[in-house]
């Protein structure tokens, strides 16, 4: 049983909670926020979580905050003592909720590859990837979100993922965001389609495009399909290697 005070326990479940609603680990600015504290006391706070080995942060990483405990010995964040001033999480109308944790289902575990884009020197001849679990039951517009946060990312655009004969196949079948009234072949709407729905295999390879202007091409493969942990919320980004390339590079 992990061991921590009350008010330990209220920025868990403020954590979980906000993981549980956008899919992603909240800043610490709105930590602070919810929390009614300073940004440096809610600093300080998230550092002692971390020594006590409740969370996982990732240094130099935008929201990269993991909760390392089980879901059921964290407090819930509905049910917080009365009179707290804590403010629950802010409504993001522009995110897709991370769906809760359900029974065992299907897991995939998929590596991401930055393939390509409009890096400076720096980056490029290395290798840059995130390797992401996700539930089956969970949507191709959670698995982007994922990508888009696990590659500290600030601003949408547009994105593709593509099933064709090879990655980035423009041929399809593709799933993104159709334009209203729109019905084209092969092209299916990516806020509705599961993972489980496209009969994927391991090893399988597609392509996943961001913004359709600067033109991030990631390639994805499936390393691995087994059973999700009922205690864990995905999607989770499990590994990062090399860092993340600025989206707008200044240099």
């Amino acid at each position: 049983m992990a061991d921590f005070t009350p008010t330990q326990g209220r920025y868990l479940a403020f954590i979980h909670a906000y993981i549980s609603l956008h899919g992603f680990p909240p800043a610490e600015s709105e930590i602070a926020a919810a929390m009614c504290v300073s940004a440096p006391s809610a600093h300080q706070m998230i550092k002692t979580l971390e020594k006590k080995g409740l969370i996982l942060r990732h240094p130099g990483h935008a929201r990269a905050l993991q909760i390392m405990i089980p879901e059921a010995e964290i407090p819930s964040w509905n049910q917080r003592a009365a009179g707290k001033r804590s403010a629950p999480p802010a409504a993001r109308t522009d995110r897709v909720p991370a769906a809760p944790p359900a029974p065992p289902g299907t897991l995939y575990v998929f590596e991401v590859f930055l393939a390509g884009g409009p890096v400076s020197e720096k980056y490029t001849g290395k290798e840059i990837s995130r390797t992401i679990e996700i539930r089956g039951d969970q949507t191709l517009e959670q698995l982007h979100r994922s990508i888009f946060a696990a590659f500290d990312r600030f601003e949408e655009h547009l994105y593709e993922f593509q099933f064709g004969k090879r990655p980035f196949d423009p041929k399809g079948p593709n799933y993104g965001i159709p334009d209203a009234g729109e019905s084209r072949k092969g092209y299916g709407d990516a806020r509705t389609t599961t993972l489980d729905a496209l009969g994927l295999t391991e090893d399988k390879v597609f392509g996943y495009l961001f913004d359709f202007g600067d033109e991030w091409f990631h390639q994805i493969q499936i390393r691995r399909i087994e059973q999700a942990i009922p205690t864990v919320t995905y999607p989770r980004v499990i590994k990062r290697v090399g860092p993340s390339p600025p989206q707008y590079d200044e240099e």
